[in-house]
């Protein structure tokens, strides 16, 4: 490697510093300025590259995670389309079981009652509970 000879002037302190450092450690004060310089020109550029390079991260963090969103709230929404349909088809059943079996108990009472006293006291009773029953589902929930 090419040695050049440098002729710059320094604080005193900072000179006298170096010296030391050199008696401490037994390396010559020529390598402990030249790692010296090696080491600060390196944080120096460093840190040109880190800002540099700084704003090109930034966007591609800020693309990344803006993605990773997009993917969360389309599983999101997806998983909420299933569970909201499970639910539809759950409340389906339920609803055709109580039709179901509402038909049932009219099919067997009415013949009943027809028995137990006439067909024409039957067929009030029917129309008389098909009325209220009628009127019930008008009122809102909350009243009696």
């Amino acid at each position: 490697m090419h040695k050049k000879q440098i002729g710059l002037r320094i604080e005193a302190h900072l000179k006298d510093g170096l010296d030391d450092q050199a008696h401490r450690t037994g390396i010559p004060a020529t390598t402990l300025l030249e790692e010296y310089i090696t080491k600060g020109l390196a944080r120096d550029s460093g840190e040109l590259v880190e800002q540099n390079s700084l704003p090109a991260i930034r966007q591609v963090v800020k693309e990344e995670v803006a993605k990773a969103l997009a993917e969360l709230y389309h599983q999101l929404s997806t998983d909420l389309q299933k569970s909201a349909r499970r639910s539809d088809d759950r409340l389906i059943a339920l609803i055709t079981k109580a039709v179901r079996s509402s038909g049932i108990a009219q099919r067997m009472l009415f013949p009943l009652i027809g028995k137990l006293v006439d067909a024409p006291y039957a067929q009030k009773a029917y129309e008389e509970a098909k009325e209220v029953t009628a009127r019930d589902l008008g009122r809102p929930t909350n009243e009696a």
